[in-house]
């Protein structure tokens, strides 16, 4: 994809890097040339300019750019301006952080109607993952049902499952089965006969589960 990410404070210089890793063409915007020099080799394109000002604006894809992202959450009259501005050239979608309920209902105003609020993911994720112990990363797809990983529970560690009776007995479907940082075993790459094929658990390596947060969490206590 290409992607232009404008602001690269915290959260949009970390969002225009791991795009950047993941293989897509980021082009990151700051009006600060310390920022844009500072994050020139980890992101794809850097460019300094301010992007309230409508000709320096016109400068960036408008048309080309699958996606503006508007990074900017301290500065409410910023953002809204510059989400406003890419409306008004006709980019085809925008999705920007927004701070507040206030900050939230005017973007929606002006017809912004992807928007994230970073701090409050983080905490909501956090929040449901501080009585899940062992868990390193959680992922909801809905209140009830998550997808999970976590390192390997110490009385799992030495005994043999296959995918099908992992989830009879636990209700878990297994994702992914990553040792060492490798990939072991992943169900999007399963084969016809995969229920037939027992994986060895061994100490240290991550499991990537799915299923009701409730058999999450009897699993976790067994």
């Amino acid at each position: 994809m290409n992607i232009v990410a404008i602001g690269l404070g915290n959260f949009g210089a970390s969002l225009a890097k791991i795009l950047t890793s993941l293989g897509h063409d980021v082009l990151g915007v700051d009006n600060n040339l310390n920022k844009v020099e500072y994050f020139k080799d980890a992101v794809a394109n850097t460019i300094c300019l301010d992007a309230t000002d409508p000709h320096a604006l016109r400068l960036l894809p408008v048309k080309e750019a699958d996606v503006f992202v508007v990074c900017i959450g301290d500065d409410f009259g910023i953002s809204v301006q510059i989400a406003a501005l890419l409306k008004k050239f006709g980019v085809s979608r925008v999705i920007c952080r927004e701070s507040s309920s206030i900050h939230l209902t005017v973007l929606n105003a002006i017809g912004i109607k992807e928007t994230i609020n970073p701090e409050y993911e983080s905490a909501r994720i956090i929040a449901q993952m501080l009585p899940l112990k062992g868990i390193q990363n959680l992922f909801s797809i809905s209140d009830s049902f998550k997808i999970v990983d976590m390192q390997m529970p110490p009385l799992l560690v030495g005994k043999k499952y296959s995918v099908a009776n992992f989830r009879k007995e636990t209700h878990l479907k297994i994702i992914a089965l990553k040792r060492n940082h490798r990939l072991i075993y992943s169900s999007a790459m399963a084969s016809e006969n995969e229920d037939k094929i027992e994986n060895e658990f061994k100490e240290n390596d991550t499991l990537v589960l799915a299923g009701e947060l409730k058999d999450i969490k009897r699993f976790l206590h067994e």
